[in-house]
């Protein structure tokens, strides 16, 4: 596994962290490590998921995110 660092735009409140980390919940290969306002913290089977498929599930939710710098 390999931690991944998120930054997420568009989060307010504990509703926004709690649909982060469901939308994350569903993606095969990841392990939440850690979701807070504006960040999230995962680790990813390199062999069954991408960073790609977890940003997408964030989008999905409705909330902007890029890999943390």
């Amino acid at each position: 596994m390999e931690q991944f660092h998120l930054e997420i735009e568009g989060m307010s409140c504990r509703g926004c962290v709690a649909a982060v980390r469901a939308a994350l919940s569903v993606v095969p290969g990841i392990r939440v490590d850690d979701v807070s306002i504006g960040k999230a913290s995962v680790a990813i089977d390199p062999a069954t998921a991408s960073v790609a498929a977890v940003i997408d599930a964030v989008q999905d939710a409705g909330y902007d995110a890029r890999e943390a710098a």
